[in-house]
């Protein structure tokens, strides 16, 4: 077991948990080593311009330490805790971020399946500095959605002011974090960064629970039907020598979607 009693409850209230530590030191100058690999070699090996948001989808399977991580047992731990032991693997994401990431949480409350980000940041981050900020328990969407006014954030930052305040201003709970921290929580809670340098890494692995009723199953068809890279199993998983891998992704060969040749 991974969580407590204590913990778990903890998340179901407010929609995240930290994991302090998770990761060892050498393992976090692993991961960056390799992400930094991944994005210099999909930019033709030229340098980050520190402009555009760089955002690779899928991105643990590219390299052999940051695969390893699917299958290991604190991160599989994670999945059947709170998704369940027949847990589907998404997608797994790599980011070098630009500036400030706006609030957002889509629409959808835990049914009719609930979906986790599994958080990983390579370097110190404290609240003005790009952490991570939530608002808890935003995870439990109302009627009416009283934050329903973040959740359509408009394309004018500048100008966006909820609640007569900037984004910026909006009171939050500031996971500021260190490497090797380890951060999960559910898609659906509004969560933001501001202050952040650019170039600074975020990684994820997005679990969710396997769709079981009709009405399940057709909402991660249309999750599917709207997306480029979500929910396409790699090859490298469907063939891993990881028992752990190969089941995650199970799930989705289950519901015929197509694969990718990663």
């Amino acid at each position: 077991m991974i969580f407590t009693e204590k913990q778990i409850r903890f998340f179901e209230t407010f929609g995240f948990i930290v994991l302090r530590g998770l990761m060892k030191p050498d393992e976090m100058d692993i991961m960056t080593k390799e992400s930094e690999d991944i994005m210099r070699e999909l930019r033709g090996y030229k340098d980050f311009d520190g402009k555009t948001r760089q955002a690779v989808q899928p991105f643990f399977e590219r390299r052999p330490f940051l695969h390893s991580l699917l299958g290991d047992g604190r991160i599989n731990a994670i999945g059947e805790e709170l998704c369940g032991p027949d847990f589907v693997l998404d997608v797994t994401e790599g980011n070098l971020h630009v500036g400030d990431t706006q609030w957002h949480g889509p629409y959808g409350a835990w049914e009719p399946l609930r979906w986790i980000k599994i958080g990983f940041y390579t370097e110190s981050l404290k609240k003005d500095t790009g952490c991570l900020r939530f608002v808890p328990g935003s995870h439990i969407i109302g009627d009416p959605d009283y934050y329903s006014i973040i959740r359509d954030n408009p394309e004018n930052h500048e100008t966006f002011r909820p609640f007569g305040v900037k984004a910026s201003e909006i009171p939050c709970y500031p996971i500021e974090c260190e490497p090797g921290d380890v951060i999960v929580f559910v898609e659906t809670l509004l969560h933001a960064s501001f202050g952040g340098r650019p170039g600074r890494h975020q990684h994820a692995i997005n679990f969710f629970q396997k769709p079981k009723t009709e009405e399940q199953i057709q909402s991660v068809k249309k999750q599917y039907d709207k997306s480029t890279f979500m929910l396409r199993p790699p090859i490298s998983n469907i063939e891993s020598n990881n028992p752990r891998i190969r089941r995650m992704v199970s799930g989705l060969l289950e519901l015929g979607f197509d694969t990718m040749d990663i």
